[in-house]
């Protein structure tokens, strides 16, 4: 385990490494990665985005959705409480869909990994040399020379954990599971996102609610309309 003072040094060592990076600074890079060397700490990248994915794709969805909710439901002219009332109802209901569809599609894909990681490692056990001889040929189409192949097959056949990790990726192009990946945090994450960038087309519509204010339908609609652009150009949409 680091030291205090290890540690520190080593948060601002891959701090300064990512710097390095955004300005393209070679010689910067190769110094702060030799100044690296010898600690085994991990570097502290984010996993599968940090949760970025599950939160921008439910917060499009969530948005787009409710928007288009608003706008055919004022289009019709039915009073701002109603078009409350079906907004959040959408709301609502779809973020639980959405949230509920990341959970079993990341689970799916969790026990699809598995599965395959489960035969991959039986048939390494039970015929090593086939496995090796399909990573020498999966080399060979990247261009790499047999004799180099084998050499890097062979070396990594000593290691059989690190061997299934990699055959997975080339040849069934899955990556292993991060254990502490759970997908419920995931569907939260799509859930809460959806709700509150969701919400966004329908502010101005609980400004009404506010004592003393009374937009009019086409100030609200236009308000809508506004905020949605201006939250999906935050969104990079």
């Amino acid at each position: 385990m680091l030291s205090t003072t290890n540690a520190a040094t080593y948060g601002a060592t891959k701090s300064n490494a990512q710097h390095a990076h955004l300005l393209q600074d070679k010689d910067a890079s190769r110094i702060i990665h030799i100044a690296k060397k010898g600690h085994v700490a991990p570097e502290a990248h984010l996993k599968d985005g940090g949760h970025i994915k599950s939160a921008v794709y439910g917060g499009l969805d969530g948005i787009i959705t409710t928007f288009a909710t608003v706008t055919s439901v004022a289009g019709s002219g039915l009073p701002h409480s109603v078009i409350l009332i079906l907004g959040l109802a959408h709301l609502v209901a779809d973020g639980m869909s959405m949230g509920m569809g990341d959970v079993l599609s990341s689970q799916a894909e969790i026990d699809l990994v598995h599965h395959e990681r489960a035969r991959e490692m039986w048939e390494f056990d039970n015929f090593p040399e086939g496995e090796m001889d399909e990573m020498v040929e999966l080399y060979e189409q990247k261009g790499i020379a047999t004799e180099d192949a084998k050499l890097v097959v062979n070396t990594l056949a000593k290691y059989k954990e690190a061997f299934i990790d990699i055959m997975m990726v080339e040849e069934l192009n899955l990556m292993p599971v991060d254990e502490d990946d759970n997908p419920v945090i995931g569907g939260l994450v799509t859930f809460g996102s959806f709700v509150l960038f969701g919400a966004v087309p329908l502010f101005s519509y609980l400004v009404n609610l506010l004592p003393g204010v009374q937009l009019t339908s086409e100030e609200a609609l236009w308000g809508s309309c506004v905020l949605t652009a201006l939250t999906l150009f935050l969104l990079g949409a």
